[in-house]
């Protein structure tokens, strides 16, 4: 039996793709890798979407790329320790009635391609995926062959 997760943002709904029950999500350098590079873009995103003042959740978002450039940076390797700093950020970037749940990119543009909104869901379901899971299971450097 397959489940699908869905996000409701504003008064869309976005399917990012079924789950599977019971499955365990591996996470290793490349899947931080992966997380970084997904970050990127949904802060490039956000940046070419705002004029002036970024969005309050937008820090957060940043503090977790970075941390994961310094995570690489000094050669860190233990992955459970670490990876609860990057779920409390992501937690906070969920604040209410300041997070990213409560970004509208039409505001302010009502001629707004509706498209452009599945695409901003889209690249929080792409981090997001690292964080809505059941079990997850970390993998040592050794491990991963690096």
């Amino acid at each position: 039996m397959r489940q699908t997760v869905v996000l409701y943002y504003g008064n869309m709904v976005v399917l990012p793709g079924p789950v599977g029950k019971g499955k365990v999500m591996k996470i290793g350098k490349k899947e931080l890798e992966n997380l970084r590079d997904e970050l990127d873009r949904l802060l490039d995103f956000i940046r070419g979407m705002e004029c002036g003042e970024l969005p309050y959740f937008y820090r957060y978002f940043n503090t977790m790329k970075l941390n994961i450039d310094m995570f690489f940076n000094i050669g860190c390797d233990d992955i459970a320790d670490f990876f609860p700093v990057l779920e409390r950020d992501w937690k906070a970037s969920h604040t209410m009635f300041i997070g990213v749940q409560d970004y509208d990119p039409r505001e302010g543009r009502p001629d707004l391609d509706p498209m452009v909104c599945l695409y901003f869901a889209r690249l929080v379901a792409e981090v997001g995926k690292y964080f809505e899971r059941g079990k997850a299971e970390f993998i040592r450097e050794e491990a991963a062959g690096y």
